[in-house]
């Protein structure tokens, strides 16, 4: 019996850090369905790399 296709591939993994590194964001995790979906639930904004806050970029 072979074995069954990755539902999340170390390459998607790591796209999905450097993604949410680059936003600023401290504290994430990835959850993968049976279907293989892909959610992405983040956490706390670390705020020493956090870009410019939006609301005052609209002022």
């Amino acid at each position: 019996m072979a074995n069954p296709r990755a539902t999340l591939k170390q390459s998607d993994l790591t796209r999905y850090a450097k993604a949410l590194r680059a936003a600023g964001i401290a504290e994430w995790r990835v959850e993968v369905l049976p279907t293989g979906k892909h959610i992405i639930i983040a956490g706390k904004v670390d705020e020493a790399t956090a870009g410019p806050d939006p609301d005052e970029l609209l002022k």
